[in-house]
């Protein structure tokens, strides 16, 4: 409250308010009590040589830390219960929808890690607390006792870090202490195409391989599209143990905040997560410019079922990465890291934070590699569709016309009556005959460019000599040119257009063929 009192000679001037001078009764020892916590037959509690104030004393502390000591005597870790009612609320709301942490149990429990990190929030909470014009002291209060115990436990180590930070390096034992959560991080050449990926922290940890080396685990949220869903997956990740100090830049995986240029870092991969929240929706033809894609190949081995290989995907590309999950079901490998039920999201307006983590990569099919596999955003760029192709095609004027007439009237109308019978005869069927070098394959990228349209080229040796086989890879075709609106050029065809007679495999599989042909949709 605000009080005024009349000045000593009675002129009754304008009241001035007092200003309420705050002390931090949270640097009292009694408000921090240390105990350990010793396991052997059974669990009991001896106050450390730091602590000043008996065990009975626990409901009045605002944080009991606890070093827990092993049967063998050591200690094994340190873990603190929050007493005070402000502080819980305060860190459940710093660190919600963070994973594996204990702020939910009674008391809360958290790492000292934790309040380290939440160190500066407290500082400015604590500083906002004292301006008001009714302060709270207990919240005061406890918070003091709060930063009392970061500066009591991480001072020196504080100072290091700063120093490091100072110099753009860090120690393996202080990779912690840059890595806090809900940070962004970036891996800067991740996977086989060494691009940099930016990530949602979720947590880290110290661990020791089987063969004792160390390492730091970071474990991390991305935006993606695994094949079937849409969301965040999870990345695993690791910093090899190392000596001495090292820049931070120089890691394979860092906090953004960390990069020189991390404005211009945001800004380009916010470009990027556009660019691909554009290109995951539906089907999307672009020219591949970047010489690097990633393809899985199915292995006999039983210790390893599949492994990635890079392979040059320049060209005509078509992004699906739905039709990918459809056609592909065995290559888990390239649709990690999957999309769970509870972690899907909606494709329409996200956040500029959530396009910052959308993934580098988007799944598809290599018109010229004929492969499917994992593309690049960086390569991915407009076609260009080459408008004068017909014109190079030696051909009579008259049959050029003829052919560019149909395939425009066909484009431009894909409504109109075909046959009686429903789905029937409404696509465009046409036989390309004559001595190799005449320009049948010219004819059909013609067609391909003046529409628009991508080019699946298949032989026939892809499709086998087995009717059943045949049968399942015309549908398996025919369904993907229909989905992303191809122009499909099979080669080499007069095996399927045969006269029939007397072999019966081969009358099976002409019969195959034109069956499928005439239920072909445009």
């Amino acid at each position: 409250m605000a009080s005024t009192n009349p000045l000593p000679d009675g002129n009754d001037e304008p009241k001035k308010p007092l200003r309420r001078v705050m002390t931090d009764h949270g640097n009292k020892e009694q408000r921090l009590l240390r105990v350990d916590q010793i396991k052997d037959r059974q669990t009991h509690f001896v106050k450390t040589a730091k602590a000043k104030v008996k065990p009975s004393k626990f409901g009045k502390t605002a944080l009991v830390v606890r070093r827990i000591i092993s049967k063998q005597g050591m200690v094994a870790g340190t873990e603190i219960d929050i007493k005070s009612d402000h502080l819980t609320s305060i860190f459940r709301e710093l660190f919600a929808d963070i994973e594996g942490l204990r702020l939910n149990k009674t008391p809360p429990v958290a790492d000292p890690e934790l309040f380290f990190y939440a160190a500066q929030e407290l500082n400015l909470r604590k500083a906002a607390e004292k301006e008001r014009p009714e302060p709270d002291q207990s919240l005061i209060d406890d918070i003091g006792t709060a930063l009392r115990f970061v500066e009591e436990d991480f001072g020196e180590r504080t100072e290091s870090l700063d120093s490091l930070l100072a110099q753009g390096e860090i120690t393996f034992d202080l990779l912690w202490a840059i890595f806090r959560p809900k940070e962004f991080v970036l891996a800067p050449k991740h996977g086989l195409m060494n691009q940099t990926q930016a990530l949602r922290l979720i947590n880290t940890e110290h661990g020791i391989h089987p063969n004792n080396t160390r390492y730091f685990h970071v474990a991390a949220r991305l935006i993606t599209h695994d094949g079937e869903d849409f969301g965040w997956g999870s990345l695993e990740l690791e910093i090899n143990g190392f000596t001495g100090a090292r820049k931070i830049t120089n890691l394979p995986v860092y906090p953004l905040s960390c990069d020189p240029e991390h404005d211009k870092v945001r800004k380009d991969l916010v470009s990027r997560g556009r660019l691909y929240l554009s290109l995951v929706d539906s089907p999307t033809c672009m020219e591949y410019t970047y010489s690097h894609a990633v393809k899985e190949v199915q292995m006999l081995t039983p210790s390893d079922t599949s492994k990635l290989y890079k392979f040059n995907g320049e060209g005509r590309v078509m992004l699906d990465s739905f039709a990918f999950g459809s056609h592909n079901p065995e290559a888990m490998k390239l649709m990690n890291p999957l999309v769970y039920a509870q972690d899907q999201i909606l494709t329409r307006d996200l956040t500029e934070d959530q396009l910052l983590v959308c993934a580098y990569w988007i799944n598809g099919f290599s018109f010229t590699a004929k492969v499917w596999g994992q593309f690049a955003l960086i390569g991915c760029t407009e076609v260009v569709w080459n408008e004068g192709a017909f014109q190079k095609i030696v051909i009579r004027e008259e049959r050029r016309r003829i052919i560019h007439g149909l395939v425009k009237a066909h484009r431009q109308d894909e409504t109109a009556f075909d046959d009686i019978v429903q789905n029937k005869g409404r696509g465009l069927v046409g036989l390309l005959t004559g001595n190799p070098g005449v320009g049948k394959t010219l004819t059909a990228e013609a067609v391909a460019e003046v529409t628009h349209r991508p080019l699946y080229v298949v032989s026939t040796g892809e499709l086998g000599v087995d009717a059943d086989r045949v049968d399942k890879r015309i549908e398996q075709i025919l369904d993907i040119t229909r989905r992303w609106g191809c122009v499909l050029l099979i080669d080499e065809a007069e095996v399927f257009l045969a006269t029939r007679g007397h072999d019966l495999n081969r009358d099976n599989l002409v019969s195959i063929f034109l069956r499928r042909l005439e239920y072909v949709i445009d």
